[in-house]
């Protein structure tokens, strides 16, 4: 049974790769190519850069269930490996393939479209076993791979990779842009200046700016409000001085523009 995980598939089609429709007199055509080169730089999408080492398909193409396929769809099968319509060979360029495509409506009208030109290019879907990754370079070579299928694509898919690897070679995280604008905080500052008490919400904003400030806990609408206190003028000082101590911090923190 073919079952392929998903999630650690790669697939790739490589711009030096190449393959063409081979027909001997008295033979049935063949298609024969590269669905891989090797010691070759590919650029992964902006990632990272990624070479194929030779043997890096020596296991796969003696152990896997290979199809070829026709731009990767299960249900239109070129040929399989372990039925000897699918030969996958190691060269000194790459992985080397022929196939003997089933004698399909389908699988002749893609053999009229590679014979026009109008289908040039191979792909392969694999998961990476062993690999060499060199990250201040942001460069990865393949060492050693399990092959799943091999497909002639009408379009070439992008280079896609698993999200292990993008996340290996992401980008950091751009800079901590700094503090907030300080266009609200002058605002909080006129009106302590202008004796106006800060809402909730503003106290919770200031708090951006002062971050050791005691900042109320939020009001819940469910619970009627309780009836005003009173204040003793004591109390009332103590107020006073609770906003200008506001007030003092956070003109403190309002950068000074030179006139």
């Amino acid at each position: 049974m073919y079952i392929k995980p998903v999630e650690e598939m790669e697939r790739r089609c490589l711009p030096a790769a190449e393959f063409r429709v081979l027909v001997g007199e008295n033979q049935n055509p063949k298609i024969v190519g590269y669905a891989a080169v090797f010691n070759t730089w590919t650029d992964i999408g902006g990632w990272f850069r990624e070479s194929i080492r030779p043997g890096a398909f020596a296991k796969t193409i003696k152990e896997s269930d290979v199809r070829a396929l026709m731009n990767h769809d299960e249900n239109y099968v070129l040929g399989r490996n372990k039925a000897g319509t699918l030969r996958l060979n190691e060269d000194s360029k790459g992985l080397s393939v022929e196939i003997d495509p089933v004698p399909a409506t389908w699988a002749l009208d893609l053999l009229v479209s590679m014979k026009r030109g109008d289908v040039t290019q191979m792909s392969f879907g694999f998961q990476v076993n062993k690999q060499e990754m060199d990250y201040e370079k942001d460069e990865r070579v393949l060492t050693d791979v399990t092959l799943f299928d091999v497909s002639v694509v009408t379009f070439p898919a992008y280079p896609t990779t698993s999200a292990q690897v993008r996340s290996a070679f992401a980008k950091k995280d751009p800079p901590d842009p700094g503090p907030a604008p300080f266009e609200n905080l002058d605002f909080l500052v006129a009106k302590i200046k202008v004796g106006q008490e800060l809402n909730e919400e503003e106290l919770r904003i200031l708090t951006a700016y002062i971050p050791n400030l005691s900042v109320p806990p939020a009001q819940h609408t469910e619970t009627p409000p309780e009836p005003p206190a009173q204040h003793s003028e004591g109390d009332i000082r103590m107020g006073e001085d609770r906003w200008l101590e506001l007030y003092i911090k956070a003109e403190m923190q309002v950068p000074t523009i030179p006139n």
